[in-house]
């Protein structure tokens, strides 16, 4: 007898499938996506610590410069070439103020040049012209030592119109500032470490150790926004205060400073880390780009000029205390404590 086999009708159904289907597809790319979005934050973790290392390292680097150049010298550098004092000097709104404009107007930076290894560019400046006036533009450029990666100021230039030419002057932005003053930048009295005019290491009563000189700031795009410019001796450029008021201003008559007892009605409203408080510059050219950017302006309010540390660190910012050792600041520090740590000669040694 013969035994016949049914053929199948479709000879490739009996054979077993590969490969995905689309839901199975569409599974794994939904893994996948919540996967890379659980290990984004970490990857940008670790590249924001790996730029703020570079920060880091950028302050110790000027706190060494800085005591070099006081081995050179015997003295702490001015926060900038003003004019005479006699010259530069003048009352306003209660107290006496320095002109930051006046002199030939280079910043505490050009000085340390030599010091942070850039001895080619400082010899590119004419130091008995304006800053504005070096026929090889120096003040154009951007050392690295000067910038904090976390800001991306690469590239961003400040425009000042031309003053010999029709043609504007730029100039180069940093992300490292000093602090002058517990008040104003431009008061008189009142002065932090990188005083208007220099001072001695003897002058300063707290100790080294507890007294901060440089802190991070923030730059923006805008060619016409100051902050940052690292050859001028301006609020918000090189130059930042507290702007913690005193109870009682100094008197007119003899510029006799009156002992400072901070002023409590001033809380909530210093220039602490990264402040909601705005920066008061000489001219706030993009008011709507400043609030997106967090970094708020006003322009002179009765003459006077401050401007706080910033920085895109997640809490705070990076500073560098007298001695030369980097700390970090809390954006919620306690603004006494940052106050104490400003003033120099208050004789309250705060811990960061």
């Amino acid at each position: 007898m013969m035994h016949s086999s049914r053929i199948p009708d479709n000879p490739r159904a009996a054979e077993p499938t590969s490969g995905f289907t689309l839901i199975e597809l569409l599974v794994v790319v939904a893994i996948i996506g919540i996967l890379i979005a659980m290990l984004l934050p970490a990857v940008q973790q670790a590249r924001e610590s790996g730029r703020r290392v570079s920060c880091v390292n950028n302050l110790r680097q000027l706190g060494v410069a800085l005591h070099n150049y006081e081995s050179t010298y015997k003295r702490l550098p001015a926060a900038g070439t003003f004019a005479d004092a006699e010259e530069a000097i003048y009352y306003s709104a209660s107290y006496w103020r320095i002109n930051l404009k006046s002199g030939n107007n280079y910043s505490w930076v050009v000085g340390l040049l030599p010091f942070m290894e850039e001895q080619s560019l400082y010899d590119q400046f004419d130091l008995n012209v304006n800053v504005a006036h070096n026929p090889k533009n120096p003040q154009a450029q951007q050392p690295v030592s000067l910038l904090c990666p976390s800001d991306n100021a690469r590239d961003r230039r400040f425009e000042m119109a031309g003053v010999e030419s029709a043609d504007p002057v730029y100039f180069g932005k940093g992300n490292y500032a000093a602090f002058s003053n517990v008040y104003h930048i431009d008061a008189w009295f009142y002065p932090g470490a990188m005083r208007l005019y220099g001072q001695k290491l003897s002058q300063i009563l707290d100790g080294t150790t507890h007294t901060l000189m440089f802190a991070e700031i923030r730059t923006r795009e805008h060619p016409k926004d100051q902050r940052g410019v690292w050859a001028l001796p301006w609020s918000g450029t090189t130059l930042l205060s507290f702007d913690f008021h005193p109870t009682t201003l100094d008197t007119k008559s003899d510029r006799i400073a009156q002992d400072y007892v901070p002023n409590p009605q001033s809380l909530g409203l210093t220039q602490y880390p990264n402040s909601p408080n705005p920066d008061v510059l000489y001219e706030c050219p993009d008011i709507v780009g400043e609030q997106f950017d967090n970094m708020t302006c006003e322009s002179r309010w009765h003459g006077y000029v401050s401007a706080a540390p910033r920085s895109l660190h997640p809490g705070g910012v990076n500073v560098t205390f007298l001695d030369g050792h980097v700390g970090f600041l809390e954006n919620d520090i306690n603004e006494y404590a940052m106050l104490y740590m400003v003033d120099p000669a208050d004789g309250k040694a705060v811990q960061e």
